[in-house]
């Protein structure tokens, strides 16, 4: 009877040590799976690569100036960007009070050893924009009061224009990207001589450097997403 019962254990021991041997198999099957799923999640997530960059101008607040943009990496060594301006009545270079609002597209191609959207870049860009100006006339003099007699007369243009410039774009920890460029633009409107106004040479001097050639400067902060 001892025998028996010695047998029945150990056919019952071996059954339970096949049974958790294959439990184990299918544990370590599952944990294998597993590892691999996260393992190649992982490795895509590492390698996908942000192609949205979000920017602002820290420059242009020197002359009351709000700059934004957006760019989207279209392929391997090129991007898009459509940037916007506002501008308010108080410009350092015009001779007159400045109201301005602007919409530029923008074509990148990055050169050297990184790929869009860090390097260096040349840029083709086109601009259209809006301006209100309030132009300064002289009136006269008065010679009871000694001063100077002026009027203003506000005026309104739409220009369109082109440019080319040239940067570098530093990405840091794929999160902040520092954007700086250099170049220039025609603008439309740089009218010399009036048509309605014989006596007036140049009738849209108020609303220059923006009418004719005029550069295009800036350093941008942008975050990556």
């Amino acid at each position: 009877m001892l025998k028996n019962f010695v047998i029945v254990f150990s056919f019952r021991l071996s059954e339970i040590a096949l049974n958790l041997f294959i439990q184990k198999e299918k544990y370590m099957q599952f944990i294998s799976k597993l590892f691999v799923i996260v393992l190649i999640l992982t490795s895509s997530v590492v390698s996908a690569q942000k192609k949205n960059i979000l920017k602002l101008d820290i420059s242009s607040p020197i002359m009351r100036t709000a700059n934004v943009s957006f760019e989207h990496q279209t392929k391997e060594r090129s991007s898009f960007v459509i940037g916007g301006l506002y501008q308010d009545q108080s410009d350092g270079f015009a001779s007159s009070y400045i109201t301005r609002v602007a919409i530029t597209p923008e074509f990148r191609y990055y050169m050297g050893r990184y790929n869009a959207p860090e390097g260096i870049y040349l840029s083709m860009f086109a601009r259209y924009q809006y301006m209100e100006a309030l132009e300064q006339i002289y009136v006269g003099y008065d010679p009871i009061t000694y001063m100077t007699i002026y009027d203003y007369n506000k005026r309104n243009i739409n220009t369109g224009g082109v440019g080319m410039s040239f940067g570098y774009q530093r990405i840091f920890q794929d999160k902040i990207s520092i954007d700086v460029n250099f170049g220039t633009i025609w603008n439309s409107g740089d009218t010399r001589v009036s048509t309605s106004e014989p006596f007036v040479e140049a009738p849209n001097e108020a609303f220059r450097p923006y009418v004719g050639y005029f550069v295009r400067t800036g350093v941008a902060v942008g975050f990556l997403f």
